[in-house]
């Protein structure tokens, strides 16, 4: 077969949906999100106060906020109601300013360093638009106001005097939200997107015998913040990536794998769950580009192994009816049209073909249950392989031809594969999962989807 390589990329930015998920020890969950705010605040703009605020002898103008100093080290986040609590006093502002004094002549350039009491950022994860909100509250005191030496004066009571008039000038002049610009929550957000916007894509070449698709599925859409579902403070799951798909699925997704208690009430593995949805999207991707339209075909070279059956018509007449016109011993073929595939359903199309003659003899429709086999190779790669079937329905589609006895062809059919010398998987080299993961030590297949579990990859 001459190999073909058609890149689909998944795009997450369009339409959202919770079909993957990780769920970790809630801490550690923490500590990645105080760092990830610690750079987001550390490196806020300047900001320029046009204020003035005086009374009457002394006067602050040209108020600047220079920069933001952060040490947000035990902090609290409750992933439960969305709070993030950094206090007390985890962040300072610097501001530089002017000012003048006419009743002692002194006037020139000062600092102010002020500590922050309570930074209050409250998280809201919209269900129905499927976004997280952040709002922003913060508070403090007059000890908080600091004003660093100035050069040239020692008078304290002018000092003190100037730490008032800044203190009550801030509360009067709603300092602190002025330094909460109305773009904030928006730039918090993307500065989260952006964080994941350099994770780098999910690639996958399926095998030869799924067509040599290739995928490219962008795992760098921020959608929810991190959350606690169950209250406990033990496990956190976190929801990045979606659905992809280019029709619109708000379907909220996000308490689908709670009822495994492995996965929701992890404390120490770094776990995935990969919702069956998005699994079902690639296999019907792969089944609508290839597998329905073009045959895989099934003769007396496919396999090494003994089989009940030869090729030939003798072996056919054992198990069907109305094919007594067919010479004996011609020799038969089976083009095979894989209609649909699920993760414990495969349902295909079977011609069976006259080898040397242009004549298909009858066709058929079977519907099996199948086992998958995922196994683990070089701590971070896994593959997706067929490892049993069972069929479970044969429909004759050609009308005079019937079935003989259909349990003998059920188990003439499940013993058509080879599976340890012809492997059915989804990837023939298989699928590098290092950027999520330093070890995968489980992988496992469940009505809802898949679950993954081992060491996060800087655990």
């Amino acid at each position: 077969m001459k190999i073909k390589y058609l890149i689909f990329s998944i795009l997450f930015s369009y339409y959202i949906s919770q079909n993957i998920i990780t769920s970790w020890n809630y801490d550690k969950v923490a500590m990645y999100d105080i760092q990830k705010l610690n750079t987001f605040l550390s490196n806020e703009y300047k900001i320029t106060l046009p204020i003035t605020i005086t009374d009457g002898s002394i006067t602050i103008n040209n108020i600047v906020l220079t920069g933001t100093e952060t040490n947000l080290y035990d902090s609290l986040i409750n992933y439960n109601n969305g709070l993030l609590l950094l206090t007390p006093n985890k962040i300072t502002l610097d501001f530089n300013f002017t000012f003048s004094n006419k009743n002692k002549g002194y006037k020139g350039t000062a600092s102010l360093e002020l500590k922050i009491l309570t930074f209050k950022l409250k998280v809201e994860n919209d269900k129905k638009t499927q976004k997280a909100k952040f709002s922003v509250k913060m508070s403090t005191t007059k000890e908080n106001y600091f004003i660093p030496s100035i050069t040239g004066i020692e008078d304290k009571d002018f000092l003190n005097t100037l730490q008032d008039l800044l203190f009550q000038g801030f509360n009067d002049n709603l300092i602190l939200s002025k330094v909460i610009p109305a773009d904030l929550e928006t730039k918090l957000y993307n500065y989260y997107t952006t964080f994941y916007s350099n994770k780098k894509e999910f690639k996958l070449v399926t095998s030869d015998f799924f067509g040599n698709l290739g995928f490219s599925m962008k795992n760098n859409k921020f959608t929810y913040f991190c959350e606690d579902p169950l209250g406990e403070y033990k496990t956190a799951f976190c929801y990045i990536e979606g659905y992809p798909s280019l029709d619109e699925d708000n379907r909220d997704k996000t308490k689908v794998p709670l009822k495994n208690e492995k996965f929701s009430h992890n404390a120490d593995s770094y776990m995935i769950f990969i919702n069956k949805d998005l699994v079902q999207y690639i296999f019907d991707y792969i089944v609508n580009s290839e597998l329905k339209h073009k045959s895989k075909i099934y003769d007396e070279n496919v396999n090494v192994k003994q089989l009940d059956y030869d090729f030939t018509v003798a072996s056919l007449q054992k198990y069907f009816d109305g094919l007594d016109k067919y010479e004996s011993k011609d020799i038969f073929y089976c083009a095979v049209y894989i209609e649909n595939i699920t993760l414990n359903q495969v349902i295909f199309r079977v011609q069976v073909k006259n080898k040397n003659k242009d004549e298909t003899y009858f066709e058929m429709r079977i519907t099996s249950n199948i086992a998958v086999n995922i196994p683990i190779t070089k701590s971070v790669r896994i593959n997706f392989c067929l490892s049993k079937t069972t069929t479970q329905k044969v429909d004759i589609l050609t009308p005079q031809v019937g079935i003989k006895n259909l349990d003998k062809l059920k188990a003439a059919i499940d013993g058509s594969f080879d599976f340890v010398n012809n492997p059915i998987c989804i990837n023939d080299n298989y699928i590098s999962l290092r950027d999520y993961f330093s070890n995968i030590k489980n992988i496992y297949n469940e009505n809802e989807g898949i679950y993954l579990e081992g060491d996060q990859l800087y655990q």
